[in-house]
């Protein structure tokens, strides 16, 4: 999303961004609404911790499902169709592999943890990988064409079906099972609507002539991606082992929502930057000018965003999930502080692809991984709280170790980036002032209503807005641009109508 980029383009990468936000933020809102359900009417934090053990432990495996070939197709200079039609045929053997691994490993899982319901569980998610083969690649082609149009529709209605199932069966009493059900549903509506967008079809006949370069490639990808889920998932695995299941399902809740949020405001950006920064690279343009415009945008929004979820959890959680959700509240605080240094340097490791530095990406996650298990190993013995805290120092190590290997690879300027840093974190503290000083003056966090939360919240918008402004934030420019735009656009509709 460079200066650079032709008219028309520029034109297609604001419509491109339009509909992956539409994507992004409706499926965020559904799956936000169904949370809120689902915890404060139908399961407790016990329940929501048997499925998030029987989902982490297959997420170990799941997270291969891609196989890097969505990386592969969006980023490939020329794309033939026999090298689609053996990306299809790989998605096929990783589907069929996944699948197995999942349901050999329920029953000794369960045994494990000393929960039977866990087997059960297990066997509907993997089961559900069995549609893997007819979303994969026909969507990364979607993306790849730079139609997120269609990738929206997708999206979207597959969250839709995934909450519809989730909600139903929780008010049948199906209890932890009911969340599985919503992930089948959501991978069998994924693979439905794709074949409206993009049907399977037009891959067919599977290929295996030329595969192996696929696999090598995939090979590499998914040691990536496996050491990135143990990375992610193995977490939750070690709290609902060592402390218990009802403190991981405080703990799930406030890394998912910490997350969630985290990404409805930065996966937009995200999921359009990369096919753009791939046009840069082909027409040899400045990859360090295009990253740091992407790294200034992203942390703007989302410092903003994290601290304002910090500062906030304890009124957000009470208002929406209920007392018997409190202990979220005290989690969240330290894992949306830690979400801030991740976000910090965006997309390494597609950027570390691109560039073609796959080896170093491998290390680097592998290093991740260790990191993160052994410092949440090691504060699970203290307790709850002393695991979300351990995030912080997890996310203050990967930053110093992320930021040399970017800053090698892409070559930005150390005092760009410390600029960008010391503006965002200015404009981070004016966002959450308002709820600050509401603190102070007017209502303690846990006598806050949603209401007043909201509103002192969306003075924080105008506050960060004003500050963006005024210490002259380098992307203060793009975001008047937006609200122009926006401005613009609501005027036209207005003129329409009336």
């Amino acid at each position: 999303m460079s200066d650079a980029v032709h008219p028309n383009e520029a034109m297609s990468l604001k419509r491109a961004t339009a509909w992956a936000a539409l994507a992004q933020y409706s499926g965020f809102a559904l799956q936000f609404i169904a949370s809120v359900i689902i915890a404060r009417y139908f399961l407790d934090p016990a329940e929501v911790g048997i499925f998030s053990v029987a989902f982490s432990a297959a997420a170990l495996v799941h997270g291969l499902q891609d196989f890097g070939l969505n990386r592969f197709i969006v980023g490939a200079k020329e794309l033939s169709d026999d090298t689609v039609r053996v990306t299809f045929t790989v998605s096929i053997a990783v589907a069929a592999f996944i699948v197995t691994v999942i349901l050999l490993l329920a029953q000794p899982m369960a045994d494990f943890f000393g929960n039977e319901a866990l087997y059960t569980i297990a066997l509907v998610i993997g089961i559900s990988y069995v549609f893997i083969p007819f979303s994969v690649v026909p969507l990364a082609m979607v993306q790849r064409r730079m139609d997120f149009r269609g990738y929206a529709f997708v999206e979207t209605g597959a969250n839709l079906v995934q909450v519809v199932i989730t909600v139903g069966a929780a008010w049948y009493g199906y209890s932890s099972l009911s969340l599985a059900f919503g992930v089948f549903a959501y991978q069998m509506a994924k693979a439905g609507l794709t074949q409206l967008v993009n049907p399977i079809f037009r891959i067919f006949p599977p290929s295996l002539d030329g595969s192996r370069r696929i696999f090598t490639y995939g090979g590499s990808s998914s040691l990536i991606s496996f050491t990135a889920s143990v990375a992610t998932r193995a977490p939750d695995l070690i709290v609902g082992k060592m402390i218990s299941e009802a403190a991981l399902g405080l703990y799930g809740r406030a890394t998912g929502l910490a997350v969630q949020f985290r990404v409805l405001v930065s996966g937009p950006v995200e999921s359009v930057f990369y096919p753009s920064l791939s046009r840069a690279r082909d027409r040899g343009e400045d990859i360090s000018a295009h990253y740091l415009r992407l790294t200034s945008a992203l942390c703007a929004v989302t410092w903003a965003a994290m601290f304002g979820l910090a500062m906030g959890a304890e009124p957000l959680v009470l208002a929406l999930y209920g007392e018997r959700w409190a202990g979220v509240a005290p989690v969240m605080v330290w894992v949306a502080l830690a979400q801030v240094f991740f976000i910090a340097i965006p997309m390494q490791i597609d950027v570390g692809y691109l560039l073609g530095k796959w080896r170093t990406i491998v290390m680097l996650t592998m290093l991740d991984a260790a990191l993160s298990i052994g410092l949440l190993y090691y504060a699970a013995q203290f307790g709850l709280e002393w695991a979300a805290i351990s995030r912080i120092v997890h996310g203050a190590i990967w930053w110093v170790i992320h930021a040399a290997f970017m800053q090698r690879l892409v070559g930005f300027s150390w005092r760009s980036l410390l600029d960008i840093y010391w503006r965002t974190f200015v404009a981070g503290l004016a966002a959450i002032g308002p709820l600050a000083l509401g603190y102070a003056f007017w209502m303690a966090p846990d006598e806050m209503t949603f209401g007043v939360l909201a509103l002192l919240s969306t003075l924080g918008v105008v506050t960060w807005y004003a500050a963006l402004i005024a210490i002259r934030h380098p992307s203060a420019g793009e975001f008047s641009d937006i609200l122009r735009h926006q401005r613009e656009a609501f005027g036209r509709l207005r003129q329409r109508y009336t």
